[in-house]
This record gives C-alpha cells, sequence and structure tokens, in this order.
C-alpha cells in the first residue's frame, strides 16, 4: 500500500465513496460514505442537541426503542401515545430527565431517512411505566400537516417542536366559497338568523379571533364568535362577505 500522501484527493464525495478502515474488532474493512451517513443520522452521533432517535418497534424491545402496543405500523394521525426507553439508539447514558422537558410543549416525531414523513403533537404527559425503562408519552396531534406512518424497525428523531413567534394563522373568504363552505350553517343569534362557519384552526390553543370585512366601513368586521374547542371556532356573519378570520 502506497502512503497516503500520494494518493489525489476526491473533491466530489459521493455516497457509493468508500472508506478504509478497522471495524470494532479491528479487521480491515471498507466503509461506504452512504452507510456512515445512516449511521450517524440513526444514532444522532453529530451530536444534535435536543433531538434522541429511537427505532420504532411494536413492542418493548429494550434500549434504544420507541413502541405502541402491537402495532408494527401506525399513521402518525392514529398516535396518541409513545412508549420510549429512556436509553436513546446508540447510548447507554439515561436520559429519562430530558424526557420530562416533552410535557407541556409540541413536539416533532420524524423518519430520520425521510424528513417528509412526520407527526406534530403536543405533549400532555410523560410518566414512567411502572419501575420499567420505559416512559408513557401522552400525545394529541396539533397539525393537519402532520403525515406517513411510524413503521417497523425505522429509525425516528423525537424533539420539541417551535416556530418563530407565537403561532397564528387565518383564513380568506368571498362570497362564491363562504356560500359553498362544508361547515356553513345558520343560527339565531340575539333574535337574528346568522351563518356561522366551524373553523378548525388547529392551534391548540383559545386564540384571539379578529374579523375583517370588505364591506365593512372600518375594515374590521365586528362579528359574534364562540369557541368550540382549542382546535376549532365558530365565527358568524351577516349574509355572504370578503374578508379573512385572522386567530392569533
Amino acid at each position: 500500500m502506497a502512503r497516503i500522501s500520494t494518493y489525489t484527493s476526491d473533491t466530489s464525495v459521493e455516497k457509493t465513496d468508500k472508506l478504509l478502515g478497522s471495524n470494532s474488532g479491528g479487521a480491515t474493512k471498507n466503509f461506504a460514505v452512504e452507510d456512515v451517513s445512516k449511521f450517524l443520522r440513526e444514532n444522532n452521533a453529530a451530536g444534535v442537541a435536543g433531538q434522541p432517535t429511537y427505532k420504532y418497534v411494536s413492542s418493548a424491545q429494550g434500549t434504544g426503542t420507541v413502541y405502541v402496543n402491537g402495532a408494527t405500523s401506525l399513521a402518525f394521525s392514529s398516535v396518541t401515545t409513545l412508549r420510549v426507553s429512556k436509553y436513546r439508539k446508540g447510548d447507554d447514558n439515561s436520559i429519562e430527565n430530558f424526557l420530562e422537558t416533552f410535557q407541556g410543549n409540541d413536539i416533532i416525531v420524524s423518519d430520520v431517512e425521510d424528513l417528509d414523513n412526520f407527526g406534530i403533537f403536543t405533549c400532555s404527559n410523560v410518566a414512567q411505566d411502572a419501575s420499567t425503562d420505559f416512559y408513557t408519552i401522552t400525545l394529541s396531534s396539533v397539525s393537519t400537516l402532520s403525515q406517513g406512518n411510524l413503521v417497523n424497525d425505522k429509525v425516528y428523531a423525537i424533539a420539541v417542536y417551535s416556530v418563530p413567534g407565537d403561532k397564528s394563522t387565518s383564513l380568506t373568504f368571498s362570497p362564491p366559497n363562504f356560500a359553498g363552505h362544508p361547515d356553513l350553517s345558520e343560527d339565531t343569534v340575539n333574535g337574528s338568523t346568522m351563518n356561522y362557519i366551524d373553523w378548525s384552526h388547529n392551534l391548540n390553543k383559545y386564540p384571539s379571533i379578529t374579523v375583517t370585512e370588505a364591506f365593512s366601513t372600518t375594515g374590521v368586521g365586528f362579528v359574534p364568535y364562540k369557541y368550540i374547542n382549542t382546535n376549532t371556532v365558530r365565527v358568524y356573519f351577516h349574509g355572504g362577505t370578503n374578508g379573512k378570520i385572522y386567530a392569533n
């Protein structure tokens, strides 16, 4: 084997390139760049703060796993609990205190190989399963953006999910889409018949509601509304109109 310094440098690294080294048993091996990259992602070996990784399994199987009882595949939209080992994948150090920081926060669970496969939830509780090494994380979905599934033997990262500033959203409406809205109904408010929309803003809170209407002299529509729950608000209108509903 020639001296390493005599080899030319490859400035275009590809995933099929190979590195030469020794495995844990001391044998000389070739290591594909894509395999090294996969190891780093699955074990968070690059040290991304606050993002432990776990292999998903259908039942409790020890260190570095997360599971839902009996489910080998489960849509993120159906997830209400996760049971997580206090030992993350590839690490024998307990993170039980760190797991408790998820409580009261929104979290994102994402496939380390496919970032378009993820779920966003609010974590309402983190509790140890009896005296085991597993903790139950109680969840409720907070985003219609979530898509994909938890799949047996695939690896997922779990992290606190945050967005810049406070969460807000809006709904733009005009006479055609207002009249055709699937949630448009009528109700009697203070003796007057009013149209209303049950709008699912999915902010997981009771937001401040503001309505702007094109035909209002001030631009602001002073309309009644009431909260159905933390993700839905009922907004009332007099007839068809143009404008926007803001939830902040």
